[in-house]
């Protein structure tokens, strides 16, 4: 029998928190979701609600989603795959997502009856200590050490920190000196334990809850490029690492309020374009493979999983062959989209472009994609690679398009 796994609880709740941000007849919309993941018709469906509550066109409503372990998965595209095949995989409840949708448009619509006005924006950013290490760990043997969200491994949580960006970025919204929202950027998987069945936003939540609770003014957090960053290092997966990670967060979010800079007038740019993602050109990557995997009623929950999810992104480049990112500058700072878990080198690249300007990232957009790593991981091996359902050339196709939209 191929059994999902099932939530038991809600122990702290999901929320769908956001700005909407309006320029005259125009208005964007930056949404964050205490979700694991939206893929492909999944994330359409909060994009296309939210537009159509507001009035815009879907480009202009960014959606990313935290990516806590303990929180819903949801692709329908897979799911209507695995209707049609014995003892289904299940990845969605088709019910409830869209109900949640609706949810979400509906407050973004409450919102447009409280808007005010935009005048300043305050940009700071500081250090978070002892919480993102790379989970890709180089061996002696030539292979690649996978440390992942926790780790009970001596030799991989001894080797250094890797490669990561270790600030944490927060841009401020004011109406005069009154404090609008905040929005903070990290780049980190924000899982400390997990898999328990007991449903929560985890790190990220309990520091930005935590922080609301103190200002009293909404507190918006957006993961970044943390495909191949986690907390494995600082981690090793018991109960009161939880708090201790999330009080290291929310001291980098209070630093990085403490570090902002003189207010700026505020002022709205927008720039979108479409890059198509080059797919897996290996056998076992092939949509014939996975097929045959999803079909398979012997093969594990995961397995027939991982084949519904890829072929749901097959399917999905065919109706819709490109995908589009996105960047916005907000006074003083500029803001890039992405989708996918990315790696934290195109997170570096994008703010590499603009040395001297701030720089904040988020990704975890459509999920589609699986894992976006650079080219050079997929021939390293490693887990990364073994969850993207798109491949090389993909890390010049993704830097182009970083480099246009931050033009």
């Amino acid at each position: 029998m191929c059994k999902p796994p099932f939530a038991t609880s809600a122990d702290i709740p999901l929320l769908a928190k956001g700005v909407v941000i309006s320029e005259g007849e125009t208005r964007y919309v930056l949404c964050a979701l205490d979700y694991c993941e939206l893929r492909t018709g999944a994330h359409d469906l909060f994009r296309r609600d939210l537009a159509d509550a507001l009035g815009v066109n879907e480009l202009q409503v960014e959606v990313h989603c935290l990516h806590p372990h303990d929180a819903p998965f949801y692709d329908t595209y897979a799911e209507m795959l695995v209707e049609m095949v014995p003892s289904p995989p299940r990845t969605t409840d088709l019910e409830f997502i869209g109900v949640a949708s609706e949810r979400v448009a509906s407050a973004a619509h409450e919102a447009l009856q409280k808007l005010e006005p935009l005048t300043h924006i305050a940009c700071g950013k500081a250090k978070v200590e002892k919480f993102a290490s790379n989970r890709r760990v180089p061996l002696p043997n030539g292979t690649i050490g996978v440390r992942l969200s926790h780790c009970n491994d001596p030799v991989l949580i001894a080797a250094p920190e890797g490669l990561i960006d270790p600030w944490i970025r927060t841009i401020t919204l004011l109406n005069g000196e009154r404090l609008i929202a905040r929005l903070h950027y990290y780049a980190s998987h924000p899982q400390s334990y997990y898999g328990q069945g007991h449903m929560n936003p985890d790190t990220t939540g309990i520091a930005r809850e935590k922080l609301e609770k103190e200002e009293g003014i909404p507190q918006i957090y957006f993961n970044g490029c943390a495909g191949n960053v986690a907390a494995g290092k600082y981690n090793d997966g018991s109960h009161p690492i939880r708090m201790v990670l999330a009080n290291r967060l929310y001291d980098g979010m209070k630093g990085a309020i403490a570090a902002s800079g003189k207010p700026a007038p505020a002022t709205l740019g927008w720039k979108s374009t479409n890059i198509k993602f080059p797919l897996r050109q290996e056998a076992n990557f092939s949509p014939e493979h996975f097929r045959k995997m999803l079909t398979d009623t012997s093969q594990t929950y995961p397995v027939r999983m991982t084949a519904a999810i890829a072929l749901a992104w097959y399917d999905r480049v065919k109706m819709k062959p490109s995908i589009d990112i996105s960047s916005y500058r907000l006074g003083p700072a500029n803001i890039v989209h992405l989708p996918g878990e990315a790696f934290v080198e195109y997170q570096l690249y994008a703010q590499s472009i603009r040395p001297e300007d701030f720089v904040a990232v988020a990704s975890y957009g459509d999920g589609g994609t699986g894992y976006i790593c650079t080219d050079k991981a997929y021939s390293e091996g490693g887990y990364e690679p073994t969850q993207s359902f798109v491949g090389p050339p993909v890390e010049e196709v993704l830097k182009r398009g970083i480099r246009e939209v931050m033009d």
